[in-house]
């Protein structure tokens, strides 16, 4: 039975002599375990599981692995990494007669984690990769607990030997994607190659399409976006790759993910058409880029959908739920392959092609928001009915969300189209739309189709929705939408709509006020044509005492007028993200190979 308490220094010398005769079948000690919960945290099932894994590290990478959680009552006056030298002392832990391994060791009051290197385990894990893994760790703690914390540290120390060898070793390494041994950069990835600029492109059908360096999905999460990628590759004939790492090796985050894309085999074609999502974790320099590779994705890829896409990633990455938000962005970058945009309305057939048609059996209020009661509903389809008869137009209400990639105004056109509203050959009719747009606000729109623009002018369209929206601030939806309706036959019927009440109002009140104004200065000029003056004798009786005076004149500026010029911000035209939130887009840069990219991303 292992043991999880701390070892008198006399006991430790008889149990370094009893190890002895097990090193001679194994230059290791199993003893005791390599979890050690000083908080009583963790159960007897977890600590086996996690010592299990500590285990696997030491039999396949030859270099030991223990990690410590401790609280700051039992650490008193020491520091962590005392505790952390302590227990890898006492325990025996280490491989080999240098005895090499880790010591993770996690105060669970403070959450700080240290890693300590014995023996030659500092040659086998980079200091930087170390100092993510202390950073990176305790934030599994709020959803998994200190169970979390410490699979996180195994893990990435698992992946991290499994991408970096021991040289001499033979031991195992993980190229991300299948490159048959190509590569090798001093101070890059095992996949880099040696002259990039002279890299011969291939496609490799076989590659892995989740490629995570950063182990920041789950296995589950991994086997799923793995499955639904290879789905998307046979349905569209595009290619759509995940990568994460710890780093971009100094490249910025486009050129990386670049390379990566066009070093392993990835791209459908002689274009090599598709997508790379990269993620990098590293804490100095951490963000997302999306490349995009091909003339028809690259097309595809607008400023305009970029921004979208990236806004919906990057709440997904601040809150740390990477899986969901790489799923999530699968699915997006499918739609925009799929229909032209990448958040497509719920309504638009698969495809995001239809042929238009006549319905005549569409319901003519449509009330996606659910502001209309039933007897209001059933009031404004009477009215739309005997407008319509009346006019021979198809009048239309609408009520809806646009939480699509979609502008206002391309929506509201696009649903008409779509859903077969219209008379005759041109499509003839009006649609009063209420329409919400999240983070926006309320907005009312009247589109006209075919003879439904005949009387819909700029003014009577600008005073139609005004009122609309006056009346919404006033009462209720439906009560702007009925306003809405009263002016449309108005303007059916006269050619125009009829200005709101408070404009004749106010057209009063300035009439009163002018009035008044001449009025008083016509008074003031005829009393003073009507006075009398007073005779004077001479010219001289006509001067006053000492009121000729004589200065100099300057100018005064009473004000100042600063003209400034507006100067657009300048975008990035190659690798990184910028910072504040906003994204940085290219629309062409190249990777070190040379071949032609756009793309886009943000840091978080």
């Amino acid at each position: 039975m292992k043991k999880l308490i701390r070892v008198p220094a006399l006991l430790c010398a008889l149990i370094l002599l009893l190890s002895l005769a097990v090193y001679a079948d194994d230059p290791w000690s199993e003893e005791y375990y390599r979890i050690i919960d000083y908080t009583n945290t963790l159960t007897d099932e977890e600590v086996d599981s996690l010592d299990a894994d500590c285990i696997e590290i030491l039999r396949e990478y030859h270099v030991d692995l223990a990690v410590l959680a401790v609280g700051a009552e039992d650490l008193g006056e020491d520091s962590l990494e005392s505790w952390a030298r302590d227990e890898y002392e006492y325990c025996s832990f280490g491989y080999g007669d240098n005895r090499d391994g880790f010591m993770a060791a996690y105060n669970a009051d403070t959450e700080e984690v240290v890693i300590l290197c014995f023996g030659n385990a500092e040659t086998r894990m980079d200091a930087d990769f170390r100092s993510f893994i202390c950073l990176s760790a305790p934030g599994y703690r709020e959803e998994y607990g200190l169970f979390g914390v410490m699979y996180a540290v195994i893990r990435h120390t698992q992946n991290y030997l499994a991408d970096h060898p021991a040289e001499g070793t033979g031991e195992p390494t993980a190229a991300p994607a299948g490159q048959d041994g190509r590569g090798g950069a001093e101070g890059k990835p095992a996949w880099y190659p040696d002259d990039p600029a002279n890299f011969e492109k291939y496609h490799d059908p076989d590659a892995p399409r989740v490629v995570d360096v950063a182990d920041i999905f789950t296995d589950a999460e991994e086997a799923a976006m793995e499955a639904r990628l290879g789905e998307i590759r046979a349905e569209l004939g595009k290619d759509i790759v995940i990568f994460t790492d710890v780093s971009a090796y100094g490249l910025g985050h486009a050129v990386y993910s670049a390379d990566f894309y066009d070093f392993n085999g990835y791209g459908i074609g002689p274009e090599y058409e598709g997508a790379c999502l990269f993620v990098c974790m590293d804490p100095n320099d951490r963000g997302f880029w999306t490349c995009c590779t091909g003339p028809e994705t690259r097309g595809l890829f607008t400023e305009v959908f970029a921004n979208q896409l990236d806004d919906r990633l990057y709440d997904y990455m601040v809150e740390g739920d990477y899986g969901d938000g790489a799923a999530d962005w699968i699915e997006n970058f499918r739609n925009l392959y799929r229909t032209g945009m990448p958040f497509p309305p719920e309504w638009l057939p698969e495809g995001g092609t239809f042929n238009r048609t006549h319905d005549a059996a569409a319901p003519r209020v449509v009330d996606e928001l659910a502001v209309l009661t039933e007897e209001q509903f059933r009031s404004l389809t009477e009215e739309a009915k005997a407008i319509s008869d009346k006019y021979g137009l198809d009048v239309v209400v609408h009520a809806a969300l646009n939480d699509t990639s979609l502008y206002n105004t391309d929506f509201n056109e696009l649903w008409y189209s779509c859903k077969g509203y219209g008379f005759g050959e041109d499509y003839d009719g009006i649609v009063l739309t209420l329409l919400r747009q999240s983070g926006y606000g309320t907005y009312f729109y009247v589109d006209g189709y075919g003879k439904g623009l005949d009387r819909l002018t700029y003014v009577n369209k600008y005073r139609l929705e005004d009122k609309c929206f006056n009346k919404y601030l006033d009462t209720t939806e439906y009560d702007a939408l009925r306003q809405g309706m009263k002016d449309l036959r108005h303007m059916l019927k006269t050619g125009r709509v009829a200005r709101t009440p408070g404009y004749w109002g106010l057209i009063a009140v300035l009439g009163a006020f002018v009035g008044a104004a001449f009025g008083g200065i016509a008074l003031s000029v005829a009393k003073r044509k009507m006075a009398v003056p007073r005779v004077k004798q001479t010219a001289t009786d006509y001067l006053e005492r000492d009121s000729l005076h004589i200065a100099d004149v300057q100018d005064q500026y009473l004000n100042t007028t600063t003209t400034r010029k507006y100067s657009p911000v300048e975008r990035s035209s190659g690798g990184g993200s910028s910072g504040g939130g906003g994204s940085s887009y290219s629309s062409s840069y190249s990777g070190s190979s040379g071949t032609s990219h756009s793309g886009s991303g943000r840091s978080f």
